[in-house]
C-alpha cells in the first residue's frame, strides 16, 4: 500500500469475510451494519450522517487478521461541523455485546479504541503523530501487530502511532465515529 509497509495483503472474495478485492489486492472492508447506528444510513460502502449531534461509531464487518492489515477510508463529506473534532477513525479492540450497544453513542476512544480526530489530535491510551483530515482525503492504514504500530498516509502527510497495550493476538477492528449532519465515510 505504502512505502513503510511490511506486510502484503491478498485479495479476497465479498462474503461472509466482510471484505472485496481493491485495488492492487488491498482489501476494501464492509461496514458491519449489526451493531447500533441510530441516524446513520449505510448505503452500500457508504455511512451517511443523516441527523447532528451525538455520536455513532461503525467498524468494518470482520477484523484485522494475518496478512490483512491494511485499509483505507474516505472522507466524503467531512459534514457541517467545523471544530475538527467531530470525526474520528482508528482502531476498535474487540467489544462484549454490552459494549457494542454503546457504540450507538460513544466514540472510539470511549470504547476502548485509538483514533485520530479530523484535525489530526489522538485519542485514547497511545502516542500518535498529528496529522488532520478533510473532505476528499483519503487515510490508508498499515497495522503492525509484533511492533504495536500503525503507520498513516494521507497525501503527502504521514503519520506513526504506537499503542503500547494491545498484544499481537488481539482482535481489532478498523472503525470511524461520526457526530455531525452530512458526514460521509467509506472504507476504499
Amino acid at each position: 500500500m505504502f512505502a513503510f509497509s511490511s506486510s502484503s495483503s491478498s485479495a479476497a472474495n465479498v462474503g461472509s469475510s466482510g471484505v472485496s478485492s481493491g485495488n492492487m489486492g488491498v482489501e476494501i472492508l464492509e461496514i458491519d451494519g449489526s451493531t447500533p447506528h441510530p441516524g446513520v444510513v449505510i448505503d452500500g460502502s457508504i455511512a451517511c450522517r443523516e441527523t447532528n449531534g451525538g455520536w455513532v461509531t461503525l467498524r468494518s464487518k470482520s477484523p484485522l487478521c494475518g496478512n490483512e492489515r491494511q485499509w483505507a477510508m474516505k472522507v466524503i463529506d467531512q459534514g457541517e461541523g467545523t471544530d475538527g473534532s467531530g470525526l474520528m477513525m482508528g482502531l476498535l479492540p474487540s467489544l462484549s455485546s454490552q459494549q457494542e450497544s454503546s457504540m450507538s453513542n460513544k466514540y472510539i476512544s470511549e470504547l476502548g479504541g485509538w483514533c485520530l480526530s479530523r484535525a489530526g489530535d489522538s485519542y485514547g491510551s497511545w502516542k500518535c503523530d498529528k496529522m488532520p483530515f478533510s473532505t476528499g482525503c483519503v487515510v490508508e492504514f498499515d497495522w503492525d501487530a509484533v511492533t504495536r504500530t500503525l503507520y498513516m498516509v494521507s497525501g503527502k502527510r504521514k503519520a506513526i502511532g504506537h499503542i503500547p497495550n494491545v498484544s499481537e493476538t488481539d482482535v481489532l477492528y478498523p472503525a470511524f465515529s461520526m457526530y455531525y449532519l452530512n458526514q460521509k465515510l467509506s472504507f476504499v
